[in-house]
């Protein structure tokens, strides 16, 4: 299986030979971080924007490193309410799609807007999250699909916000209906929803699942932890995933703590590779 991690893991290492440790360590993929607006390539004009993503994908490439998936525009607390908001968030995503193309990635990884904030379910405010983001998400679709990009739409760890759960999710992407818009599953997210398994949520999505952000927590918080540190159940992950048939990419979005010295800190990324060996393991 191919195995992959966010690039911001590396980040301990000079850029220079970012990728080639990520590759020393085990990993075959990255998930690239287009997150944060207020930096570069965002802060760059179109012609440094796309030199700056051409030059992280030749040094990827160089190393064997594919970049499989490139996660959105995301800033917490959410700045969705206003229209003003609303269409700033639309030019950097749209922009993020573009750069998603330039990395020669197909996933491009977003999370729901929150116009009403997080703690709307069960109230009319959640019909008007649900009409605004067809809206906004059916733009985002037809800029991804002029660039022959797969949006990749993840749960979110917030048990009262109406499109947090799989469940939610899923009646979105149905709702959507194109092959364009399919499933980013977070486990992690997954794991703060009471009675909620990743078997179930695996189960759940089917074929409808394109990329995975895999983390643990305690079942309280979105903790991004390692594997076997939290309390979700990694057997009936491995499983189900195994029994949709998933062959995309078992893509971490944790890493070992900043703190660690560095040769623990690769060892620890070695362990991380060689862990999904046992979640996989039939």
């Amino acid at each position: 299986m191919k195995i992959g991690i966010t690039e911001s893991s590396y980040r301990v290492y000079p850029k220079e030979i970012r990728y080639q440790k990520m590759k020393e360590h085990g990993f075959t993929c990255a998930d690239y971080g287009m997150s944060n607006t207020e930096v570069a390539p965002y802060t760059l004009d179109d012609a440094a924007f796309d030199a700056y993503l051409t030059e992280e994908r030749r040094l990827a490439e160089d190393a064997g490193i594919t970049i499989s998936q490139v996660h959105g525009p995301w800033r917490w607390p959410p700045q969705d309410a206003t229209e003003e908001d609303r269409a700033e968030r639309m030019e950097k995503m749209k922009r993020s799609i573009r750069g998603t193309a330039v990395l020669g990635c197909k996933n491009w990884i977003v999370h729901p807007i929150m116009p009403y904030g997080i703690n709307e379910l069960g109230t009319d405010d959640a019909q008007k999250t649900w009409d605004l983001n067809v809206v906004f998400m059916r733009e985002l679709l037809a800029c991804a699909k002029e660039h022959d990009i797969i949006i990749c739409f993840e749960n979110m760890p917030m048990p009262n916000f109406s499109l947090g759960s799989v469940e939610a999710i899923m009646r979105f992407v149905n709702e959507m209906n194109d092959d364009h818009f399919r499933v980013c599953l977070d486990t992690g997210h997954v794991n703060v929803f009471p009675g909620q398994t990743l078997y179930d949520a695996v189960h759940m999505i089917g074929d409808k699942l394109q990329t995975l952000h895999v983390h643990d927590n305690s079942g309280k918080s979105d903790e991004h932890r390692l594997p076997w540190l939290g309390t979700a159940d990694w057997e009936g992950f491995g499983r189900a995933l195994r029994e949709i048939g998933f062959d995309g990419v078992f893509s971490y979005e944790t890493g070992p703590a900043i703190a660690l010295p560095v040769d623990l800190y690769g060892d620890m990324l070695r362990f991380m590779v060689k862990s999904v060996d046992y979640i996989m393991a039939e």
